[in-house]
């Protein structure tokens, strides 16, 4: 069993913290212009961030990368539907899931010829 990635986790910490900032950030003009919808538009990344967090901490396997990229794909995929208005940034924190999502899985391949990490 493989330990989970320490690039993987702070670029998804990062994500997390973009995501929450940028809802503090828009959160009043997007609740004056939409109302409930500012708790889907940015609900939407922060779940998914949040579970890709918990994901990466939490397994042992190569499963771990494979969450993380379909929270990414997720992410990724409600910021350009709602791209039209404030959801285009939140393609920035997408685009890092993304890169976590690599980057765990490029720790966590089987690979005879690495040395092993302590």
């Amino acid at each position: 069993m493989n330990a989970p990635s320490r690039g993987a986790g702070p670029l998804i910490g990062a994500s997390l913290l973009l995501v929450a900032g940028l809802a503090a950030w828009y959160g009043r003009a997007v609740w004056a212009d939409s109302g409930w919808f500012v708790a889907v538009l940015f609900g939407v990344p922060l779940v998914c961030t949040a579970g890709a967090l918990a994901a990466e901490r939490t397994s042992r396997s190569t499963l771990g990368p494979v969450v993380v990229g379909l929270l990414a794909a997720v992410s990724l995929g409600w910021s350009l539907l709602t791209a039209g208005g404030v959801g285009l940034v939140l393609v920035i924190p997408s685009l890092l899931l993304v890169v976590a999502t690599l980057v765990s899985w490029a720790d966590r391949r089987p690979d005879s010829t690495r040395p092993a990490r302590t």
